[in-house]
């Protein structure tokens, strides 16, 4: 089994957080030096969430870091995480 994170397997780790909106997007360079494709290197993860309303932005980058474990350093290597409550956003 691939460890290689896709969007439909980051929704369904992070189901339990019922999100409104959620944007998993590689943002990796193309290429690294050594001419191998980068993929995996750098996401950036969008969540809005009822589960985050009124927590610190802390302690919601580690509920989705619980959920995204079987992940880090097998496929994600570094990731840049939006992590939003319904009041902290346009919806």
């Amino acid at each position: 089994m691939s460890h290689t994170p896709s969007l439909e397997r980051i929704q369904q780790a992070l189901e339990p957080l019922f999100p409104i909106e959620l944007r998993f997007t590689d943002h990796s360079h193309p290429e690294t030096q050594s001419g191998q494709p980068a993929v995996g290197s750098l996401y950036h993860l969008f969540v809005i969430s009822r589960r985050f309303e009124g927590l610190p932005k802390v302690e919601r980058h580690r509920i989705v870091y619980e959920y995204l474990k079987p992940f880090i350093g097998h496929g994600i290597h570094n990731i840049d995480m939006t992590l939003l409550a319904p009041s902290e956003s346009r919806h």
